[in-house]
């Protein structure tokens, strides 16, 4: 039997951006090993969050099970500030589930997404893209994780009268892919979109892409392509020109989250800046150090006067720019603990 949140989408004003996609229990071990931590991942809920985080009207469209997960995955991106009206819930599926194991030399992840709800989402989809964003927001991962996923994506990439711009971040995930052919799948949807996203890394294992030249004749039909080149910086692609915007400076604990984050803060820019390529660009590095400076996919943002100071420099003195976003906010953390979220649950008015 499946359950929807709200019935009333209709009434509410089109938000800025809807994103699509899967959002999974995340389980965090420490180096040592004593104890599990908690927070809630995926890559477009990520997204979301962080949008919301900059003030936009946000979105998140998706399944989830009626279990314990689906709880916790659903309370954290609705604390975000993200509308979740558009989230069913089915009671026959478990929600995914994603295990982060800390070692002394790196990160493991295990995914344990098949079967999943989200994984049976197909068209037509939840109202709530019917409202017609600013942007929607979607990833070559919902493509690959089940044939009514890539079902439905395809359907929402050809239905130009969905929202404005499509965005698409090609979030190249090699295990979620069982058959097809990826490499032209991911190409022949991003070609479609009007924002597209990718890593000059995956460009390469997809498709044997050394140069941002090499990826802009693969993908020639977008109006906008951003091709993130690692602690390097990011080109943005527009056809008849082109931008760079070297990285901040800051510090790093993990990069899981980090092209989430940045591209949010590119959307951002897109929204707010008047379409500043540039602005654009250095919102999603300062989004992207919000990342990868702590543990959690998402993490807190610059307050706002520090920000809009790294928008003002100057392109010599970005240069030279810094960031650590855990030194320059107030906002209390997410709680990482179920004890933690039992307690703050029933704090809550019912």
């Amino acid at each position: 039997m499946n359950h929807s949140i709200s019935e009333a989408n209709h009434r509410r004003p089109a938000p800025d951006v809807v994103a699509l996609g899967e959002s999974m229990l995340t389980l965090r071990t420490r180096r040592d090993q004593a104890a599990f931590e908690w927070e809630v991942s995926g890559a477009e809920s990520n997204v979301a969050r962080y949008c919301a985080a900059f003030g936009l009207q946000t979105a998140w469209v998706s399944q989830v099970g009626t279990d314990l997960a689906g709880d916790l995955v659903l309370s954290v991106i609705e604390g975000a500030g993200v509308d979740v009206s558009g989230v069913r819930r089915l009671s026959d599926r478990p929600t995914g589930l994603m295990l982060k194991e800390a070692t002394a030399d790196a990160l493991k992840v295990r995914y344990y997404r098949a079967g999943s709800a989200a994984s049976a989402m197909a068209p037509p989809i939840s109202a709530e893209v019917g409202r017609a964003p600013k942007i929607l927001h979607l990833t070559g991962i919902t493509l690959g994780l089940s044939c009514t996923c890539n079902q439905l994506i395809q359907s929402l990439i050809e239905d130009r009268s969905r929202s404005a711009l499509i965005s698409f971040d090609i979030n190249w995930r090699p295990s979620i892919w069982a058959q097809g052919d990826p490499p032209n799948a991911l190409r022949e949807a991003a070609n479609q979109c009007d924002i597209v996203f990718v890593g000059l890394d995956e460009a390469n294992d997809l498709w044997g892409a050394n140069t941002t030249d090499d990826v802009r004749t693969l993908l020639p039909q977008p109006e906008t392509v951003v091709i993130k080149d690692a602690g390097n910086g990011a080109h943005a692609d527009l056809g008849s020109r082109r931008y760079f915007v070297p990285a901040l400076d800051g510090p790093v604990v993990q990069p899981i989250g980090a092209g989430d984050a940045f591209a949010a803060g590119f959307l951002v820019g897109v929204l707010r800046h008047d379409r500043s390529v540039e602005a654009a660009l250095r919102l999603g590095h300062i989004a992207a150090m919000s990342a990868l400076s702590q543990h959690n996919d998402v993490g807190p943002l610059a307050e706002d006067a520090t920000i809009q100071h790294l928008l003002d420099l100057s392109p010599e003195d970005w240069l030279s720019a810094s960031l650590d976003p855990t030194h320059t906010h107030d906002k209390a953390p997410v709680p990482h603990s179920l004890r933690d979220w039992l307690v703050d649950r029933r704090k809550r008015p019912r």
